[in-house]
């Protein structure tokens, strides 16, 4: 991989870079997208002198907002994303989930920005909640900022374990989704259940 890496140009591993996090965080394809390695990817070539590493932060940090602002507004506007959760889970679902969301909106949004997939679909949902623009910006920008930085550093002074670092990097999340799974599925279980003995 830091063969391939290597051999870019800074400027088009930037554009690239910021194309890909903003698609990243900003469209419905984004969840199929390496948002994190893409960040360290940058942080790696910066620290290879391909470009400065505040470059490299400030290109990460605001493609990956920028993505998030649009993501909020497709879906303040209405979009693909809620036509198709309608479609697979039926309406009263659906606004049963956007009003679990509306409950805890700011921790949902801040803690979203550091996982896979989540990262570009809550927008979209918060955008469907009460919240309105200024505090999604105010929840999600900090966190972006925070998040891209860290990757690219974390990139950047890898060195020759950018590999080793890409893969923890990559799987650091999943126990904190699993947990966050696990209890979602349980509160879930125990409120129909007490709706059903009700």
């Amino acid at each position: 991989m830091t063969d391939f890496l290597s051999g870019i140009p800074g400027p088009v591993a930037l554009i690239a870079g910021v194309l890909v996090l903003f698609a990243e965080s900003g469209l419905v394809i984004g969840v199929f997208l390496p948002g994190t390695g893409t960040v360290l990817a940058l942080g790696w070539l910066a620290g290879q002198g391909v470009a400065p590493v505040w470059l490299a932060a400030v290109c990460a940090a605001s493609a990956t907002a920028l993505g998030c602002q649009h993501g909020f507004y497709r879906g303040r506007r209405g979009s693909l994303l809620r036509r198709e959760l309608v479609k697979r889970l039926g309406e009263q679902r659906f606004e049963r989930l956007v009003s679990a969301l509306d409950s805890r909106a700011e921790v949902t949004v801040s803690v979203s920005q550091c996982f896979a997939a989540v990262r570009t679909l809550v927008p979209r949902l918060a955008a469907r909640t009460r919240m309105t623009h200024l505090r999604f910006t105010l929840c999600n920008l900090p966190v972006a900022i925070t998040w891209a930085t860290t990757l690219v550093l974390l990139g950047a002074w890898s060195g020759d374990a950018y590999e080793r670092v890409e893969a923890i990097a990559g799987l650091a999340g999943l126990p904190v989704v699993g947990i966050a799974a696990a209890v979602a599925l349980t509160v879930w279980w125990l409120r129909r259940r007490s709706r059903l003995s009700a």
